[in-house]
């Protein structure tokens, strides 16, 4: 496999975000090809559109389709769109960002609601997106469309200019889009395509109109996936990305404990308490009181983070003895300890105190220190407790990622709980399962090679895992914080040698591993591969983007006053 295909094969397989500020990177980068991905794909947005939050309610403005047809509503760098071609990006776009909460079904709406205020019973052009300016969400969703015109445009003009074509799988999908609508117009009701697209994007939309607005999204598309996985780098490239940053790429293991200035307070008594006219009860301190409990809390958050306690074992026994928990039973002082974070990347470190303390380079193994906790800024700020921080560990990631082989024995029979949906198994029916896992295994030993190709092939003909089997069960680039089960990982991990055999358990059964070599990249260089990526396609996409002119002509062939059905 070459670098590029294990480069694209990296970004495919392990989804899973590394960390907050990766993920936010990783989103922004890929964030306007969301939008237009979709047109490349087997499933138009129309259909997303219908399934999530039905058909778009007119509200108010009739529309003639030949005036859409005849109105300019913007240009982009010279390219006139009509008030049906910019249609297509407005209610694409709110679909889109509805669709954000399809998983929570009925409770859609509810949902959408609460986290962004949108009202999808209400006509948009009533509703305040920003009630300080005034724009409403229908000028918001107008600002939108244009600028995801802005975008496609910018990279379709540079793709043509540069004789970029799309490949034949997307040509083939784009062509299904085509086909697929006189299925999906039959099957919501319509007498035809064109009822069908004029029913969601009103007006003047017609199967030519919308297909030319689909190609020019898919190589826009195309055109920005296509430099975005082409991109490569070299060892030196990733250490001057890094120079700067060292420690963004470190993870570290450390323990804490909060003493809590409000757990203080309660423990020490006192206070007024009253009950409200629902009869609900409340205490109330005076600034004294709160006052001791804070000193309390230091006193008791500094007398645990002394050299004694440079062991989580030692400083458990510690914590278990501090008077405010003298009263508990030997049961509730099991859960009275320290909460333990292994290998967390410092980018995931929310606090920027104890970031800071951390990621010290004079951090050593059972150091340990106390960092207050406050509510609000600067001279309003309160202290609400103390961290009691130890440091155990510090890695700078740099073990190579794991590329294994693995044979799924999937559990069979078991008992479904009808409430939650889970299926739990027998002891016997485990045992059943073990027992054939091992036999494969046991094939393997004995076979003429214990090699990856013998294995590979045992895979193809064993193997219950659909996504793997085809490549001989070939698991790449597994790190700490990929989207694996744990026992998986562990197993990878776990100071591998090539040709490693060994047996696991997982919630779909047993697998039966091989591990077939280090990877020649490292966690580290993985996640600065990441980073580096994102932003030079930023610096690329946007240096194109920003280069297009959008001018407004008429937009008052919108729609701004319909409701989202729903």
């Amino acid at each position: 496999m070459s670098a590029s295909d294990k480069k694209k094969l990296r970004k495919e397989q392990n989804a899973a975000a590394i960390t907050e500020r990766q993920k936010k990177a990783r989103k922004e980068a890929r964030q306007l090809k969301i939008y237009t991905t979709i047109f490349i794909s087997a499933m138009a947005i129309v259909l997303a559109a219908a399934i999530f939050i039905g058909l778009f309610v007119a509200n108010g403005k009739p529309a003639i389709g030949w005036i859409n047809k005849a109105t300019n509503a913007i240009e982009v760098d010279g390219t006139k769109l009509s008030t049906v071609d910019l249609n297509y990006y407005y209610k694409d776009y709110i679909t889109s960002f509805a669709d954000q909460y399809s998983d929570y079904g009925t409770y859609a709406s509810t949902y959408l609601l609460l986290n962004t205020g949108l009202d999808v019973s209400k006509p948009l052009d009533e509703q305040d997106y920003n009630k300080e300016t005034g724009e409403t969400w229908a000028d918001y969703f107008v600002q939108s469309a244009k600028d995801n015109a802005k975008w496609a445009y910018g990279l379709y003009n540079k793709a043509v200019a540069e004789g970029y074509t799309l490949t034949d799988s997307e040509q083939k999908n784009l062509d299904a889009q085509e086909s697929n609508l006189d299925l999906y117009a039959q099957y919501y009701g319509y007498s035809s395509v064109p009822a069908y697209l004029r029913g969601i994007y009103g007006p003047g939309a017609d199967i030519d109109s919308y297909m030319e607005y689909c190609r020019i999204n898919a190589i826009a598309s195309s055109y920005a996936n296509n430099y975005y996985e082409g991109l490569e780098f070299k060892d030196a490239d990733y250490r001057e990305y890094e120079k700067d940053k060292l420690v963004d790429y470190n993870s570290y293991s450390f323990s804490y404990y909060i003493c809590s200035v409000n757990t203080f307070l309660t423990y020490n008594g006192g206070g007024t308490t009253e009950k409200d006219e629902d009869g609900k009860t409340s205490t109330t301190y005076t600034d004294a009181q709160k006052e001791t409990a804070r000193k309390d809390a230091e006193a008791a958050a500094k007398g645990l983070a002394i050299a004694e306690n440079s062991t989580l074992e030692k400083l458990n026994e510690a914590i278990k003895k501090l008077p405010i928990h003298k009263d508990k039973s030997e049961k509730d002082l099991e859960s009275v300890k320290a909460t333990e974070n292994t290998f967390v990347l410092s980018g995931a470190i929310q606090d920027a105190d104890v970031k800071k303390w951390l990621t010290d380079d004079a951090r050593k193994p059972g150091d340990l220190t106390t960092i207050e906790i406050k509510s609000g800024e600067g001279d309003s700020a309160t202290v609400t407790g103390y961290y009691v921080l130890l440091f155990q560990e510090m890695t700078t990631n740099k073990q190579p990622l794991a590329n294994v082989q693995h044979i799924l024995v999937k559990f069979t029979g078991g008992t479904k709980d009808s409430t939650t949906g889970e299926t739990t198994y027998t002891d016997e029916e485990k045992s059943a399962t073990k027992a054939k896992a091992q036999e494969i295994l046991d094939t393997f030993l004995k076979g003429e090679k214990q090699d990856s190709e013998a294995f590979g092939k045992l895979a193809s003909e064993k193997s219950e895992d659909t996504g793997s089997k085809s490549t001989g069960g070939l698991i790449e680039d597994i790190y700490r914080d990929a989207n694996y089960v744990q026992s998986f990982k562990d197993w990878a991990l776990d100071n591998r040698k090539v040709g490693d055999t060994g047996i696991i358990e997982s919630e779909y059964g047993y697998h039966v591993m091989f591990y077939k070599e280090d990877d020649e990249m490292t966690y580290r260089d993985y996640m600065i591969d990441i980073d580096l990526t994102n932003e030079r396609y930023e610096e690329w996409e946007t240096a194109i983007v920003d280069a297009v002119t959008v001018t407004d002509k008429n937009l008052s062939g919108l729609d701004t006053g319909f409701t989202i059905s729903g």
